[in-house]
């Protein structure tokens, strides 16, 4: 299994959401897809690429067939395209292989001249996550539920987080951790105790709240999700920051 990787060109997106009743986006990643292999930049999605967990069969056979196209031209190029396990598509995790389009991983270390980067999708450290699991995935569910009955209802939960998230930040900087608004504390803490592990940088998904932010002079990333920007984490010749893609 691909783990640890050497990339002097790396695009790296998260939370698409293919077959998700609010990915309204679908065209503009197809386009962001093709750009990127135009470019010449190898690609790592980090989470939740296909929405297994919100949606039906048939609603994501429908959404992948385009999607898989930009993958061959990658693989035509030669070029990369790595897949990084998240929480809605954790079923992945029976078919960790090289699916010659893509590779599955759990998790990725990526060296870049003398930038090493850690890259995880970061459910793992959702306390909701870890420690009700079978809740999780239940209200995972009810939330599909209600995004096929009013998708927007989407945005209302996303400002929600974020209210709490200007609540939350005395009690951060209260452990002289900067978090990215509308996230809990314990992402934050975990991206420091990765970064303690000598690692220069750490790119969470998962909590679809994109920012960026200093840790002891380290840098921790979200790149949010396509369902409201069009945001992406890069990494060229040693140097990553994050970027948005105008259309």
């Amino acid at each position: 299994m691909i783990t640890n990787i050497c990339e002097d060109r790396l695009i790296i997106i998260s939370d698409l959401h293919f077959g998700n009743p609010f990915c309204f986006s679908k065209r503009k990643i197809v386009e962001f897809l093709a750009y990127v292999a135009d470019n010449d930049y190898n690609l790592c999605i980090n989470g939740d690429g296909f929405d297994i967990a919100q949606t039906s069969f048939v609603k994501l056979a429908q959404e992948v067939p385009e999607v898989f196209k930009q993958f061959r031209r990658f693989s035509k190029k030669n070029l990369k395209v790595y897949y990084v396990i998240g929480n809605h598509d954790m079923v992945l995790e029976h078919f960790f292989e090289d699916w010659d389009l893509f590779t599955l991983v759990p998790f990725l270390n990526v060296t870049s001249r003398d930038l090493r980067v850690r890259i995880e999708h970061g459910h793992l450290y959702d306390p909701f996550f870890i420690k009700s699991p079978e809740l999780y995935e239940a209200v995972t569910h009810i939330g599909g539920f209600f995004l096929s009955m009013t998708p927007w209802w989407y945005k209302f939960w996303i400002g929600f987080e974020k209210m709490l998230g200007f609540l939350r930040q005395r009690k951060i900087k209260k452990h002289n951790i900067v978090g990215i608004v509308g996230e809990a504390p314990a992402i934050s803490e975990a991206a420091c105790r990765i970064l303690d592990r000598g690692f220069d940088a750490v790119v969470f998904g998962h909590t679809h709240h994109p920012g960026e932010v200093d840790i002891n002079n380290l840098k921790y990333f979200n790149s949010g999700s396509w369902l409201l920007h069009t945001l992406y984490v890069e990494i060229i010749d040693g140097t990553i920051s994050l970027k948005n893609h105008e259309f």
